[in-house]
């Protein structure tokens, strides 16, 4: 079963884009809630290297990697040394407080994808930066040698780490189609050995994956978050499934899947938000839950009048870590907002 799925992922996927090994894919500048009632400053580096070993359902990132081969020693030092000369010549480099993120598209402790000899010269370029945020398979961590790794990275760093990782859902229905290659127990054991080593942990929630039925995603999406806090996790990040990446096209009307919503999405938020503890004013940080707005206006359920409305209420509420009091009455296209 996970070898014909994986072999329909991969066949489902149009011709990849030729990208040049040490040319970056950008930056982007944004906030996040730190934790305390107050907000970080945060950059987010694309760089480009070698695919990840996996082949989950959902994931497009594979667009953004090396048609083949392993990430060439050095690659990813001479991104970060680029990107970091680019933004100098705008504003100055990092101040007190600010974070970095490092996204390869991969998993940062796959030697395939990060070889371990650039692990001194990427932690060199990220001084001066209160954490270092980067990507990795759960099911990965549960190697001694990968945690080998992932001690040395983060004893060569001047901050702190953050692990991101996917869990995507505890929907047994939704598992099946992940082709995640992960238990929920390989997870939990991921997250409890970053906290156990003193790293912060991000987690990824997708609403209303394959194979979850839309009238029970609001449901299943407050549970996967509330799950991934009970195990340990810092941060949790709600993801509106998207298509785009040839599989999710190719098996949607089969199944009977529709991409979700925007008012799953708010309802999502909102029960997260209402259900969890008020942030401290100082002192030891709270979870944070936040849901992801990147490509807002492919995501279904808003038009021209209400689309912007809502996507700047989910980011105030991203901001504060509170419950927005804003309606919408009247909309044309139906989908008004509720009050909190």
């Amino acid at each position: 079963m996970h070898e014909s799925l994986t072999s329909q992922i991969r066949s489902a996927r149009p011709p990849k884009v030729l990208r040049k090994a040490g040319e970056s894919m950008g930056w982007v500048r944004e906030q996040e809630p730190d934790g305390q009632g107050g907000l970080v400053s945060s950059r987010t580096y694309f760089l480009v290297g070698s695919e990840c070993r996996f082949s989950c359902s959902m994931c497009d990132l594979w667009k953004y990697t090396l048609i083949e081969g392993r990430t060439p020693v050095g690659s990813l030092s001479a991104q970060i040394e680029e990107l970091s000369h680019w933004i100098s010549q705008e504003s100055s480099m990092a101040t007190g407080g600010e974070w970095i993120k490092l996204y390869n598209a991969s998993n940062f402790f796959d030697p395939a994808n990060v070889d371990p000899q650039e692990y001194e010269s990427i932690a060199k370029q990220c001084e001066g930066f209160d954490r270092v945020v980067v990507e990795n398979h759960a099911a990965l961590l549960s190697s001694s040698k990968t945690q080998e790794l992932v001690r040395r990275f983060r004893d060569m760093l001047s901050g702190d780490l953050e692990v991101a990782m996917g869990l995507e859902t505890i929907d047994p229905l939704g598992m099946k189609w992940l082709n995640k290659a992960m238990t929920l127990e390989e997870f939990e054991h991921a997250v409890r050995f970053l906290g156990g080593e003193g790293i912060y942990v991000r987690a990824f929630v997708l609403l209303q994956p394959l194979g979850t039925p839309r009238e029970e995603s609001v449901e299943w999406a407050v549970r996967s978050c509330q799950q991934a806090t009970h195990w340990g996790a810092h941060r949790v990040s709600l993801i509106p499934t998207r298509a785009g990446n040839g599989f999710i096209e190719t098996v949607a009307t089969k199944i009977g899947w529709m991409p979700p919503r925007v008012a799953e999405l708010e309802r999502a938020f909102e029960t997260l938000l209402r259900d969890r503890p008020e942030i401290p004013s100082q002192g030891s940080s709270a979870s944070i839950y936040t849901v992801d707005l990147w490509d807002w206006e492919s995501i279904a359920g808003t038009c021209l009048i209400c689309s912007r409305d809502r996507c700047e209420r989910l980011q105030q509420m991203n901001y504060t870590q509170r419950l927005s009091e804003t309606m919408i009455h009247g909309c044309r296209c139906g989908n008004n907002m509720q009050s909190s």
